[in-house]
């Protein structure tokens, strides 16, 4: 566990909350969607482009933390929902969605303690992916992002000249 210093000191407010937000999207998003789409996959498919978007978001404003955070949370849930929908889809073999049921839960579980542990400022690391994500993560870090205008279409700086 980490102790309190100065590398707690350097990860922003927000950062913790978009990146607990983004590891627990299938408790945040998907749980409250069921009210309204009650077929089972599909009230998780929105969580992990949340996530997604939360990293995107981090990385335009240069938060390496947030970024890796919602990178791995992207991941995660995308898993979750490969599986939801593996269990879902195997109607002939009970046995083989009661396995799928059980991975997507106990990774379920594994991303809310993500989500407590970003929460509080922790640096989270999934197995497996942890590491492989952090050079991903990097890498964007170090890439130029597009100007941004309508649609990804031009647009006008300051000066009121196209770019």
């Amino acid at each position: 566990m980490n102790e309190p210093g100065s590398e707690d000191l350097s990860i922003s407010t927000v950062e913790r909350w978009g990146s607990c937000i983004a590891h627990g999207g299938a408790l945040f998003i998907g749980v409250p969607l069921t009210f309204f789409l009650h077929e089972f996959p599909l009230f998780l498919a929105p969580c992990p482009l949340v996530a997604y978007m939360i990293s995107r978001s981090f990385r335009r404003r240069r938060m390496a933390w947030g970024a890796f955070q919602g990178m791995q949370a992207a991941v995660v849930q995308f898993v979750i929902l490969l599986l939801a929908f593996g269990m879902d889809n195997t109607g002939a073999a009970p046995g083989l969605a009661l396995v799928f049921g059980l991975a997507g839960f106990l990774i379920f579980l594994y991303s809310l303690w993500g989500a407590l542990d970003t929460f509080m400022g922790i640096d989270f690391r999934y197995f497996y992916i942890g590491d492989l994500l952090n050079k991903v993560s990097q890498a964007n870090l170090n890439r130029t992002e597009r100007k941004r205008g309508w649609f990804g279409f031009g647009g006008s700086d300051k000066s009121g000249r196209d770019r």
